[in-house]
């Protein structure tokens, strides 16, 4: 089937994962935003997305207009979509940044989003679906990544360039999503070491030394083909201004059951 003869026409959840309840011991030693967040938590069970939101499944936000109808943004949102707040460069704020030649690439992961047009996306989705659609806490994108025993890797406790998506696997853009069957974790969970960064919804506070732009950040995790294997850890966090955007930079879904 040609890649456009299989584009969505609605609002598509995607395969989901059950991560099944159970004991998270977050963080490391070996940086220290993954020192301070050290800690060990009860996390309930919850479905999380098996890849990153595709090209395809936001498409069809785009198409329905959802960049028009303030219902699916936040009071944030709302502000960077009217141009009350910094773009940080961004000249075209109704569809993520590249979308024209991100659209010939159906099956990749969508990036160039901002975490107000993610959480948009998640808005829209929900009302569609009739399920609560959301980006995940930081907390339960570790647990979906690291499983029970707080593997470095999804895959276990040794990098492998062949199983993922970094800089060591020399493709330098970003790979459709789910098409790296190493890079999975103990719950079936894909693409959480490479290929691209994702969104969470949790914020992130700066530790003393470190240098951000004023304003709130976002924590970001996973690895992308930008990073070198020590930022593709499971614990390993990043933080960025929610109205950033880049190449490299998707999303994943967590829905909620009634």
């Amino acid at each position: 089937m040609s890649a456009v003869a299989d584009l969505p026409t609605d609002a598509s959840i995607g395969l989901l994962k059950r991560i099944p309840g159970g004991y998270l011991h977050a963080g490391s030693w070996f940086h220290p935003r993954e020192l301070v967040r050290r800690h060990t938590a009860y996390i309930p069970e919850f479905d999380i997305a098996s890849s990153t939101v595709t090209v395809n499944q936001f498409r069809v936000f785009v198409k329905d207009n959802g960049y028009a109808q303030d219902r699916w943004w936040n009071d944030e949102g709302r502000q960077w979509l009217d141009g009350r707040a910094c773009g940080w460069g961004r000249a075209d704020r109704k569809r993520p940044e590249g979308w024209d030649e991100q659209k010939k690439r159906p099956h990749h992961p969508v990036v160039g989003a901002t975490c107000f047009e993610a959480e948009a996306y998640c808005a829209w989705l929900s009302a569609e679906r009739g399920h609560t659609v959301r980006l995940p806490s930081e907390d339960e994108w570790e647990r979906a990544a690291r499983g029970d025993d707080s593997r470095p890797y999804p895959w276990g406790e040794v990098f492998l360039s062949n199983l993922t998506n970094t800089v060591e696997s020399e493709r330098h853009e970003a790979a459709p999503a789910a098409s790296l069957p190493g890079d999975v974790s103990p719950f079936g969970v894909m693409d959480m070491a490479g290929n691209v960064q994702q969104w969470t919804s949790t914020s992130y506070a700066p530790l003393p030394e470190e240098v951000y732009p004023e304003g709130p950040l976002r924590v970001v995790r996973g690895g992308s083909f930008n990073d070198f294997a020590y930022g593709a850890r499971t614990s390993y966090r990043r933080a960025y201004p929610p109205g950033y955007y880049f190449p490299f930079l998707g999303f994943r879904i967590v829905v909620e059951s009634h």
